[in-house]
């Protein structure tokens, strides 16, 4: 096998679509392109190569200000792949890349065929094994968190449901901050906009499924899912839980519902936070991570 790197976003792209599986929204090179800056990243693909024909491929890009080598992306995309077609060259692959790799949120599926580090627990509802039914899912509770969970969402003032209202974004953003405080993934302007980049490429491809919830005349909650496949990810939202408390609960609740109603067998809440995702019954995975 020769080994080749590509560096020109446009063969980077090229390569990309030539190998993709498009199993998952972030196999798809639109969705990933929202958070590549050209001011910060420099592409840095390692291809393997079979005469012409190209047989295996780890995106990577450098990150300036990290001085990094990290997954073309970066951080936020979780379950992330190597596209080969032979999986035996993956390891082989792995040792070419250069000092200060750093690729997180690898897909458990890829545990197979490399040694990897662990990273963390992704959480998702496999629906099926409730029949697809909200009541099944939710009778998985114990009585007692049952009843607690609809005393909580009962306290809840009435409320108003809205879908795919983009203005609604710059709410979710005053919120998330609101709620984290420095620790908020906005007060990156660069994630800022490239997450502001992702909800309206979904919008435009007619797969987003923005739920937002006004109480009172404002809008206090805005959840972003967006669908593919049989997956609906919930891929970044906020509430007002500090003023209306459990409003949190809602959005779980109405997420999973929309989950059904778009015939989803998944329902993606991705990594970390695992601290409220652990009261729900979710399915969780190991995702992994790799260190050069």
């Amino acid at each position: 096998m020769e080994l080749k790197t590509y560096k020109n976003i446009n063969e980077c792209r090229r390569v990309w679509e030539t190998l993709s599986p498009n199993r998952s929204m972030f196999d798809l090179w639109d969705f990933r392109q929202c958070f590549y800056s050209r001011s910060n990243n420099k592409p840095f693909f390692l291809a393997g190569k079979e005469g012409a024909e190209i047989v295996g491929l780890v995106p990577l890009y450098f990150v300036k200000s990290s001085n990094e080598y990290n997954y073309f992306g970066g951080w936020f995309p979780e379950r992330n792949s190597f596209f080969l077609k032979d999986r035996e060259l993956l390891s082989r692959l792995l040792q070419e890349c250069p000092d200060n790799t750093v690729v997180e949120g690898i897909s458990p599926e890829e545990g197979r065929y490399h040694d990897f580090l662990e990273d963390e627990y992704t959480y998702y509802i496999d629906l099926s094994k409730y029949r697809n039914s909200f009541e099944e899912y939710f009778s998985s509770f114990d009585k007692k968190k049952q009843k607690n969970f609809k005393r909580d969402i009962r306290n809840i003032p009435k409320y108003k449901v809205y879908k795919n209202r983009l203005r609604d974004f710059n709410r979710l953003i005053e919120l998330n901050i609101k709620q984290f405080d420095d620790e908020s993934i906005y007060n990156n302007k660069s994630t800022k906009e490239s997450i502001r980049k992702m909800v309206a490429l979904a919008h435009k491809k007619g797969i987003l499924e923005m739920v937002s919830v006004e109480i009172n005349r404002k809008i206090e909650a805005i959840d972003v899912g967006i669908v593919f496949g049989r997956w609906y990810h919930v891929v970044t939202g906020s509430s007002n839980n500090q003023k209306i408390p459990n409003l949190g609960k809602l959005m779980t609740i109405l997420n999973i519902k929309n989950a059904i109603n778009k015939k989803c067998r998944y329902v993606d809440f991705l990594a970390s936070s695992g601290y409220w995702k652990n009261q729900w019954n979710f399915d969780k995975e190991m995702l992994f991570k790799f260190v050069n």
